[in-house]
This record gives structure tokens, sequence and C-alpha cells, in this order.
């Protein structure tokens, strides 16, 4: 093989590796910025979910309907308990995520690995506050 030949076929090798690289390399940081934007989404539709759900409790506060409040924050407490649990699964029970709330809650930890989560109730709450505010 001539000298320019094998330069040339030393070329088009090289000259692959970079754009396969290079195209790799695209692929990864346009993966990277869509997910970034779809944790940003979550980020914010859970925001304000909180948002609405504290909001509701503070207005029953405000009403001084204390049964109220404490059933609304009962309610958002057993939704996010069941929430936990569908999403520790569909990580596989991810070793970090166990770490993380073995830490911060056993005993949580242990009712929702042992499967025991509330059961989701919708009650209707009734706050009649009177004219001097109480109820």
């Amino acid at each position: 093989m001539s000298r320019s030949r094998f330069l040339l076929v030393i070329v088009l090798v090289l000259g692959s590796l970079v754009l396969l690289v290079g195209s790799y390399e695209m692929g990864r940081r346009i993966h990277l910025s869509q997910d970034d934007s779809g944790v940003y989404y979550t980020q914010a539709m859970l925001a304000f979910a909180d948002y609405k759900d504290y909001g509701s409790i503070a207005d029953y506060l405000e009403k001084k309907c204390y049964d109220a409040a404490l059933t609304r924050a009962k309610q958002v407490r057993d939704a996010q308990v069941v929430l936990l649990a569908e999403n520790l699964r569909a990580t596989g029970n991810d070793p970090t995520l166990l770490e993380y709330i073995k830490l911060r809650d056993p005993e949580l930890l242990k009712s929702v690995l042992a499967g025991h989560t509330p059961e989701l109730r919708t009650e209707t709450m009734t706050c009649f506050e009177s004219a001097n505010g109480r109820k």
C-alpha cells in the first residue's frame, strides 16, 4: 500500500472516530437537557400541589375549623405515603433511596416495604364559621 493511501485510511478512521465521539456527546447533552426539563416540570407540579394543599389547610385554620384542617392534613399525608410507596417500587427499591428514608423515618420505611399503605378516602369537610369567628 502506498504512503498516500495509508494516510488517507488513517485520516478517514480518525475522522470517523471524531464524528462518532461528537455525535455521542451531542446526544448525551440533548438527553441530559431533556432530563433536566423533566425534573423541573415535576418539581413545579409538586410545588403547585403543595401550594394548593397547604393553602386549603391554612384556610381551614384561619376559619378555626380545626377538625377540617386536621382531616385535610391527614389526607395529604396519606396520599404522600401512597405516592412514596409507588415511586419506591418504580425505582426497584433503589438502595440509596431506601437508606435516605431509613435514616429519616425507619418505621415508615418498614411499613411501606411491608405493603402497608393507607387507604385513600375523600371526605367532604364542612366548616361553618359563625359571626364571631367560632364554629
